[in-house]
């Protein structure tokens, strides 16, 4: 098969960017993913809750037993009031949608999925470059150029940034659309901070939480999720900042030790409140972030287009996070086979309908998540009292997620996972089919 002219240049070697490499080593498409860190692999990170229909691109992949070994599946989640530790409801979602679609609900250390697409990545040495941090991205009749701090220069046909929800490719953009006479200021600070807290882990040895069951502390100012294996807590709190912030910001220790204290009376979970998890927490390995919302008007511009987190952002407490990012990163790398063939150049026309196409097919569903996890954390953080008479008295009776064996949310969300259309596949299949499937025959792939 010849590989085609056509060369992607990806920023950022996170998972997004990372995935989209194996899609388009799998189209024989030419790319270079650019890191700026000085390791690809990082076992730092928080856990990521990676849903069924996620799995099953990972499984398209060829790597489904590998995150299956390395992931948490769980099976029950419980709400817990924040002030005293006592579970308000409880639901086995996860256990209905893995007997919808077959695929389970894992909890993925992110370092842990970055390795796995990273060392199953063919060429990855030639393919995947550290210590290359973009400076500048300049365009030219042919195809584009990306500038980087050591002085090297890619040359391309278009530029992906899936660099995070801090993106350098993303500034470049909105620069060049700015002066080419765009009106770029619905855009400029769409992604701001609202909330901030810990993620990390900590022994279980000593508290002996059970295994599998994510608990939720809500209620009383801030949000604490955990999930235990027997011998590891994962754990996030998040509370709300003081005002907003869409600069980036770095925590010192001190400053998260204090986070750590204005938080530590909350209920962890029954019989247990955040201090206790906090005396046997990986110190080093924790960190305090910042978490941005936000979702952009303009996708692309020209040969960039965005992806992730760089495009779409929503906090981690909804866990749809990485599958939204995952998912479009899958319908943008069937837009780009679509027109990246072994036989032809492929002008900006072409590239400006493919980039379009990928939006027209990835924004409602986007923006969809990013305004339910909008109202969830603000929800989830609040003393409000309907809050609570939410949670304690409306949420038993008519929780979505118990409805109908959870049919709803594979109905209107999980089935409609994205897929390559262009790898041969079949996976598994649950109660609730899936609604799009691979369609080979219109690639001309061979």
């Amino acid at each position: 098969m010849e590989v085609s002219k056509f060369r992607v240049i990806i920023v950022g070697a996170g998972p997004v960017g990372l995935y989209l490499a194996q899609a388009l080593s799998l189209a024989r498409i030419d790319f270079i993913v650019l890191e700026q860190q000085s390791t690809i692999t990082n076992f730092g990170g928080q856990l990521i809750f990676t849903w069924p229909q996620t799995v099953r691109l990972l499984d398209q992949l060829g790597l489904y037993t590998q995150v299956k070994e390395v992931g948490v599946e769980i099976n029950e989640k419980k709400r817990v009031f924040g002030g005293d530790g006592h579970v308000m409801t409880s639901t086995r979602f996860w256990q209905d949608m893995k007997d919808n679609h077959a695929y389970p609900f894992l909890l993925i250390p992110r370092g842990k999925l970055v390795e796995i697409l990273y060392q199953n990545l063919p060429e990855k040495d030639k393919r995947v470059r550290a210590n290359s941090k973009v400076i500048d991205i300049i365009h030219h009749a042919n195809g584009i150029d990306v500038h980087l701090q050591n002085g090297h220069v890619e040359n391309g046909s278009i530029v992906i940034g899936a660099d995070g929800v801090h993106s350098q490719t993303r500034l470049k953009m909105l620069e060049a659309a700015s002066q080419s006479g765009l009106d770029i200021s619905i855009d400029e600070n769409a992604m701001a901070a609202n909330f901030h807290g810990i993620f990390g882990s900590a022994s279980n040895k000593e508290l002996r939480l059970e295994e599998g069951i994510v608990f939720e502390s809500r209620g009383a100012g801030a949000v604490i999720q955990c999930v235990a294996t027997p011998s590891v807590i994962y754990y996030v709190t998040l509370k709300a900042l003081d005002s907003p912030s869409t600069k980036r910001t770095r925590y010192t220790p001190g400053q998260m030790e204090e986070h750590a204290e204005e938080v530590g009376d909350v209920a962890l979970c029954p019989g247990h409140i955040f201090r206790d998890l906090w005396k046997y927490a990986d110190k080093e390995q924790a960190r305090k972030l910042n978490q941005e919302e936000g979702i952009l008007k303009n996708w692309s511009w020209g040969r960039i287009v965005l992806v992730g987190d760089s495009v779409h952002k929503t906090t981690s407490v909804n866990g749809l996070g990485l599958t939204c990012g995952l998912h479009s990163a899958a319908a943008l790398a069937n837009e780009i086979t679509r027109i990246a063939g072994a036989e032809k150049e492929v002008d900006i026309e072409e590239i400006g309908g493919a980039f379009k196409r990928y939006q027209n097919e990835r924004e409602a569903e986007a923006r969809q998540i990013q305004s339910d996890g909008h109202k969830i954390i603000r929800d989830v953080t609040s003393k409000r009292w309907i809050s609570r008479f939410w949670d304690e008295w409306v949420l038993p009776w008519i929780d979505i997620e118990k409805f109908w064996g959870g049919r709803l949310v594979s109905l209107f969300l999980v089935r409609h996972g994205q897929i390559l259309e262009f790898v041969p596949f079949k996976g598994e299949e649950g109660k609730v089919g899936w609604a799009r499937k691979p369609n080979v025959k219109a690639f001309k792939l061979d």
